[in-house]
Formats: structure tokens, sequence, C-alpha cells
């Protein structure tokens, strides 16, 4: 039972960084991809939040969360910036094979863009790196300060549904604190229902699951129908993506393991960090096969290069970069 339970977690995993990469693939901005968009990053913050450990205080907590998410945002930053210096001699951009042109100081942008609230050039999905980083640094000082756990989950209800709020009227703030706020909620709520969500024991009839799905689905999509100034209200937006949530690690639950989509769980901050790597390449070779061939052909081979290249060469050559091992003793 204990290595189903890890299973169908790495299946959420799996599924949530699919979703990730085929919103990056093509933005259809339809009603079944707003409704992705509430919870897709939301249940990374929530299964982080299960996993959340003290251990002995905050500078072995600092030094871990550094080997697990600082490296490696710094790794894949510099490896993007890297790739761009080649892909910009072989004139990639010209020839279509590239969305964004190089630009030499972009190096700066980890410093003066990020500063400024603005998403980096290269690579920007990794800025859910370095929100992680803030979302467990923040949560480690709150369960620190406020030993009553009710208390505790109040303040980050608190703390994030101001932020929610404060979207509306404020711009971005640095260093994507603003979306970390705004995601304490989801880590949190993780944390406090870890020992129900961990439990080896059967949580519902099969039949019953099934129902849940299909009720949490309802809800999301029917939230997704909202015009995007209702969507923004706190309240739907953190009720849907509870509900997304909630959907997501049913379905999991249910189904327990999918073996390609599982692999991509268990190392999905590989896939997270080198995915951008291959879609404008992989959308101009299918470009042939018309908007949805090309969307789906590209998730595919975008699957297949990280299950039997991409993963193992990094285990294999990067494995003090990518989380595996620890570059930095606690």
């Amino acid at each position: 039972m204990a290595t189903r339970r890890v299973e169908y977690i790495d299946l959420a995993k799996g599924l949530c960084i699919s979703l990730v990469v085929l919103i990056h693939i093509h933005k259809f901005e339809t009603t079944p991809e707003t409704a992705l968009r509430f919870f897709h990053m939301p249940l990374y913050y929530f299964l982080s939040g299960i996993f959340f450990k003290e251990y002995s205080g905050l500078k072995e907590f600092s030094l871990k969360k550094v080997n697990k998410l600082i490296i490696p945002y710094l790794f894949f930053f510099l490896t993007a910036y890297a790739a761009g210096i080649v892909c910009h001699f072989l004139h990639f951009y010209e020839k279509g094979l590239l969305e964004e042109p190089f630009r030499w100081g972009m190096i700066g942008d980890i410093f003066f863009k990020l500063g400024r609230g603005e998403d980096i050039g290269y690579n920007s999905p990794i800025w859910f790196l370095l929100s992680l980083f803030e979302v467990n640094i923040l949560f480690f000082l709150l369960h620190r300060w406020i030993r009553n756990w009710k208390w505790r989950l109040t303040v980050c209800f608190l703390m994030g549904c101001a932020m929610v709020t404060a979207w509306t009227v404020t711009e971005r703030w640095p260093y994507y604190l603003d979306r970390s706020l705004a995601s304490l909620p989801f880590f949190a709520v993780g944390y406090a229902t870890k020992g129900w969500i961990l439990q080896e024991k059967e949580l519902f009839r099969r039949r019953t699951g099934w129902l849940l799905c299909l009720g949490c689905f309802a809800f999301v999509y029917g939230c997704a129908l909202f015009p995007k100034e209702v969507r923004d209200i706190f309240l739907v937006h953190y009720a849907a993506g509870f509900a997304g949530i909630a959907l997501l690690l049913i379905f999991c639950r249910l189904l327990e393991r999918l073996p390609l989509i599982s692999y991509l769980g268990r190392y999905s901050l590989i896939v997270l960090g080198f995915h951008t790597f291959f879609v404008a390449p992989l959308r101009f070779v299918f470009s042939f096969a018309g908007e949805i061939g090309q969307y789906v052909l590209t998730y595919v081979a975008i699957a297949l290069l990280m299950r039997f290249v991409v993963i193992p060469f990094s285990i294999r050559f990067f494995p003090y970069f990518t989380a595996q091992k620890e570059l930095i003793r606690s």
C-alpha cells in the first residue's frame, strides 16, 4: 500500500506537469483552458505542502530548499541562456524555430527584470521554483511562530486573500512574491490535510469517487464561464482552485498509475526546467499536422523525449543540479 500511495502522488504530479506543458505549447484561450488555470499550478503548491518538514531548524531547512529549488532554478536559467547563444548563431529565430530573439543582456534578467516583477526572457516557467522557495520559507516561519494549526491556516488565508484582491489594483511584485503570497493557502491546506491525503485505507468507493470527480469538474468548469472580474474574486479563485485539486487527486487515486505520466511526475522538476527548449522547434516540425495535430504531436514528442533522453541524461550527468542529490551539504 505504501508504494501505491507514492504512485498516486506521482501520477498527480505527472498530470499536473503535462497540463503545464500543454498550456505552454499553445494557448487556445478556451473555457477548458481557463478552467485548467484555476488549479494546474496550485496543485504543485498543495503537494509540496503535504511533504513539508521543519528539519532541525531554519538553517538546515533553507539549505535543503536551496538544493531542491534555487540551484535547479539557476541551472535551468543558465542552461537556457547558453542554449540561446547557440540558437542565436544558428539563426533559429530568423528561421521561425524560436518565438523570442536572443539578447546578450538576458543574463541580467535574473536581477533587473525579476526585480521589476517581470518574467525572465528565456525559460520563464521556472518562476515556479523561485516562488515555491519563498512559500516554503514563509510557511516555515509561520509554522514556528503560530503553533496552533487553525490560527496558522487562518493567517495563510488572510494573506492569500489580501494578495488576490490586491492584484486588481497593484502591479506585479518583485521576484514573484505576489504569486507566492497568493499560493500560500494551497500549501498550508496541503500540510494540514496530509494525514488524510496520505492514509493507506480507501477513502471512498469507486463509484463515489467518480461522482465526486464529476461534481468537481462541473463546479470548476462553471467558474471558468464567469467573466474575468468575477474569476479574480478571491472566493472564486480559491474555491475553484481547491475543487480542481480535489478533482485531480481523486482521479489519480482511482487510476493509481499510468507508467509514462507517473514517470514524468516523479521527475517533474526536470520536465519543468527543460520542456520549453523543445516547444518551438517541435511545433515547427509538426506544423504540417494542423493546429490540433501540431498540439498533440508536440506534447507526445516532448513526453517521449523526456522519458527516454532528457530525464535519464539529467539524472546521470546533472544529479546535483536537478535536485537528485545535494550539492550543498546541510
